[in-house]
């Protein structure tokens, strides 16, 4: 099934991820929605905790779950794994 493009969604969503990306600037590298209307925040390492905490509690936000936390893993580096 496909969903139909709601542009509103889409909209709000950069909205909001380009507010957090202000407030946030030294963590959130990039911000994107995807076709599915999910919000990315791509963030450096050293903000996870700060991030996700903003997320939590800040009154625009109020987030209650993860739905995804990602990795890289290259073998060949002294330090292998990109979070």
């Amino acid at each position: 099934t496909v969903r139909p493009k709601n542009e509103v969604e889409q909209k709000q969503l950069c909205a909001f991820g380009e507010y957090v990306a202000e407030i946030l600037p030294k963590y959130i590298q990039q911000v994107q929605v995807t076709c599915f209307n999910e919000l990315e925040l791509l963030i450096h390492p050293d903000g996870i905790i700060p991030v996700l905490t903003f997320l939590r509690d800040h009154t625009n936000a109020q987030f209650k779950s993860l739905a995804d936390l990602t990795a890289v893993d290259v073998p060949s580096r002294q330090f292998r794994f990109e979070v």
